[in-house]
């Protein structure tokens, strides 16, 4: 092959082959020449590549560490034997949760009032600091690796969210919460770029305490209770309205979560009933098949589930229907794979963890090579880790 043969290649047939490098290969590559370089960096690669990016599986927690998983198709459940696309230490994470993943970024809760949003495969994080007013200050604590907090005395926290607007493209926090002795509901948006949460008005009862509302179709949803009956809370990214619709016919009381999987909006129901003395448990989780429309729930699953269960998170659907799911087990968090076919569900060992945990989460995302630094953040603080 002459030395020049690259050198010669329209710009087209070089980026097709670039597109086919892993992701952790893109890094080294605008390291070749120049040429490469712009290409690379350009704002049509970056989008051409993440429209090729296949979901992965970010881990985070076990050992101190962050783990990103590649798989498509059907998911090997032995994931020790799976060499991780990216590995590396995370010692700031502890105990915290994933509150979002939106194109590729992750909204981590690293603190008790601390938001940060990363980009694992850049490794760069901006830490958002939640509204002063929203708790209250007591003698300094361990802040876990992100300096000293005074804050220890939360809120009761009504819901997350974390968005991109559908027409300008601005990316948004939502925080809502009642103050400590008030019950008085609040929301905060944080733009990011802006450098400042800001205080809306006539903001309705939020019923699903302390987890993050689910993105789709440029709304966050959270679940709401009106009078006696629960409905769909949805608060739309670009205008900041909030708006209603109702959630899908069923009866028994439990616990209900909503998901975002493949574009729709998921509603799960963990329920436990009594027969003849007997108890069983199971989640029921529903379908809204078109985006809006109440008469489009569809029930799609009815899962038995063992003694100590709850909190069930479908976290990726398989194109046979089986689930992977993230399932609190007692005071744990334990990974399973719910087989549609044979309605059985199979544990995973994450990695050798050998054990289930509470202090490690794990989320579907879909790796992005977009910085941080290039969404027009001129007053965060983008920081590398």
């Amino acid at each position: 092959m002459e030395p020049d043969f690259f050198k010669n290649l329209p710009s087209e047939i070089i980026t097709e082959i670039l597109l086919r490098l892993p992701v952790v290969s893109i890094p080294m590559s605008k390291c070749v020449c120049k040429r490469w370089l712009h290409l690379l960096e350009s704002d049509a690669f970056v989008k051409s590549h993440f429209a090729r990016s296949a979901p992965a599986l970010v881990v985070v927690g076990i050992s101190n560490q962050l783990k990103v998983l590649e798989f498509e198709g059907e998911l090997n459940l032995d994931l020790e034997s799976h060499d991780p696309l990216i590995k590396y230490d995370f010692p700031n994470y502890h105990r915290g949760r994933i509150q979002s993943s939106v194109n590729g970024f992750l909204v981590l809760r690293m603190r008790v009032d601390m938001l940060s949003v990363c980009n694992p495969i850049t490794r760069e994080v901006i830490k958002l600091d939640l509204p002063s007013d929203s708790q209250r200050s007591t003698p300094e604590v361990s802040g876990f690796g992100f300096g000293e907090s005074k804050i220890t005395s939360t809120p009761e926290v009504s819901g997350f969210g974390f968005g991109e607007s559908k027409i300008t493209g601005r990316y948004k926090a939502v925080y809502i919460y009642r103050k400590p002795y008030n019950d008085k509901l609040d929301c905060h948006v944080y733009t990011l770029g802006t450098g400042s949460w800001r205080r809306l008005e006539g903001i309705p009862y939020v019923y699903q305490f302390g987890l993050s509302g689910a993105f789709v179709n440029g709304n966050l949803h959270w679940i709401a209770i009106i009078g006696e009956a629960s409905w769909i809370s949805c608060f739309d990214v670009e205008t900041e309205c909030f708006s209603f619709f109702k959630a899908p016919p069923y009866h028994a009381q439990g616990v209900r979560s909503l998901s975002a999987l493949s574009g729709c909006l998921w509603f799960c129901k963990e329920a436990t009933e009594y027969e003849d003395d007997t108890e069983r448990c199971e989640l029921t989780i529903w379908i809204m098949k078109e985006y809006g429309v109440d008469e489009s729930w569809s029930m799609e699953y009815v899962i038995p589930l063992d003694e100590g269960m709850w909190i069930v998170e479908p976290i990726k659907v398989f194109e046979n229907g089986d689930l992977l799911m993230l399932v609190m087990v007692y005071i744990s968090r334990c990974l399973f794979y719910y087989s549609n076919k044979n309605k059985t569900m199979q544990r995973i060992d994450l990695f050798g963890a050998g054990k289930a945990s509470d202090s490690f989460d794990c989320g579907l995302f879909t790796p992005t090579l977009v910085s941080l630094k290039t969404l027009g953040l001129g007053v965060e603080n983008v920081t590398s880790f």
